[in-house]
């Protein structure tokens, strides 16, 4: 036990909200460990910049031994190194090497892929054992890609979160770009105007 405890691991340390990027770059600087915060590219109206695959979370490679708990979860933007059952759990190994992989891939890939659905737009699952049932679309589930739908199954409608790319517009429905009702705020837009 006492090998193992001396050797690198990773581990994932809970930030504080939109710290991710401070809590990485001091733990890096102040501790000498090394920090990775996965970062996509995103299209957020109309503009591509990079945020936080996991929001909230940084992954660090230290040696617990020679880095104190204390000072990790002491370190500004850090809210604490996470455990289970009062002990730090540390990530299987090849665990974070795959997933800068598979973060290298989407961005290269151009990030994250947008919808253009619309909540009440009728939609088709594509895959899973659900494939081919029609549901509803209700709106994305922050900060993920995850989706939730509403679906009629066995005579009932159930909301269900599914992974975005699993859905697509029904044919005929059209996602494009619907014309403004509004000002905002509810007030409506004449004919006239």
């Amino acid at each position: 036990m006492a090998a193992q405890s001396h050797r690198l691991s990773w581990y994932v340390v809970h930030t504080k909200p939109r710290r991710e990027l401070l809590a990485a770059g001091l733990l890096a600087d102040d501790l000498g460990v090394v920090a990775y915060l996965p970062e996509v590219l995103r299209v957020a109206r109309g503009h591509r910049r990079k945020e936080p695959l996991f929001p909230g979370y940084v992954f660090i490679q230290a040696d617990l031994a020679a880095t104190p708990l204390s000072r990790i979860n002491a370190t500004p933007g850090v809210l604490r190194l996470l455990t289970t059952g009062g002990h730090p759990q540390p990530l299987p190994a090849g665990e974070v090497e795959a997933l800068q992989d598979r973060v290298d891939a989407l961005n290269a890939a151009g990030g994250m892929p947008a919808h253009s659905l619309r909540p009440g737009d009728e939609v088709t699952l594509k895959t899973g054992p659900l494939q081919g049932l029609r549901a509803v679309f209700i709106g994305p589930m922050r900060p993920a890609q995850r989706v939730r739908v509403l679906l009629e199954f066995l005579g009932s409608l159930s909301e269900t979160e599914v992974n975005v790319a699993d859905l697509e517009p029904v044919s005929g429905v059209s996602t494009e770009s619907r014309p403004r009702r509004t000002r905002g705020r509810g007030r409506r837009i004449k004919a006239g105007d």
